[in-house]
């Protein structure tokens, strides 16, 4: 039994893998559950005993990247948050959307097909604002972020980087001009830098610690 289950966590693993790689060199439209089985030789139908529908294999993936940015953020507590912590989970978040591009390029369109992943969404994103907020108020505390700016404006500073990180990479594949691999890095800094004018001295000061340590 220990085998079989073995086997089975294996093959899906392998096609999760196939299916990445082939929704983002094409795209989830032209991608048939058949290219996926052929690419790892299995036959369609085994492939179905896994996954019965493709939308079953985006919602699979699609939980990859909520699990690696949830740990990036969830084990943090506000009162030991720090500045660079903030500025690294953003960082490893691009590089993390990088690797499931797809799921970025075809945003709406999977959105639109797929109502557990908007329904999700929706429900991460409220989660996410409370996390903001009281990662906020935790560096206003510290002295690294502005005080005198209203809380209003910082709700806004949330919603800026979400529209960078959910669009980031439809921009990249139109008008992006560099080696591929410097993609993430470009626009993980454009975001990063939306908190620059919020800062204090102080907070100047670990930002540019921050910079110098992911160069």
């Amino acid at each position: 039994m220990q085998e079989q289950t073995s086997s089975r966590l294996t093959t899906q693993a392998k096609i999760l893998a196939a299916a990445r790689e082939l929704f983002n060199e094409h795209g989830v439209e032209s991608i048939t559950v058949r290219h996926i089985a052929k690419k790892i030789g299995i036959s369609h139908g085994n492939l179905c005993y896994h996954f019965p529908r493709k939308e079953d294999i985006i919602i699979a993936l699609y939980q990859r990247v909520v699990e690696g940015m949830s740990a990036e953020l969830g084990h943090f507590e506000p009162k030991e948050f720090r500045l660079k912590m903030l500025l690294g989970a953003m960082t490893a978040s691009f590089r993390l959307q990088y690797e499931y591009k797809f799921l970025m390029i075809d945003f709406v369109n999977i959105m639109r097909r797929i109502p557990e992943i908007r329904e999700n969404f929706r429900i991460i994103f409220e989660v996410r604002k409370q996390q903001f907020q009281a990662f906020i108020g935790a560096l206003r505390e510290q002295g690294v972020l502005l005080k005198t700016i209203p809380d209003a404006q910082y709700d806004k500073l949330l919603l800026h980087t979400y529209l960078i990180g959910d669009f980031w990479m439809s921009e990249a594949e139109i008008l992006f001009v560099g080696e591929e691999s410097a993609k993430a890095p470009f626009y993980a800094d454009l975001a990063v830098s939306l908190v620059f004018p919020y800062l204090t001295a102080k907070g100047r000061k670990e930002y540019a610690e921050f910079l110098q340590m992911v160069k």
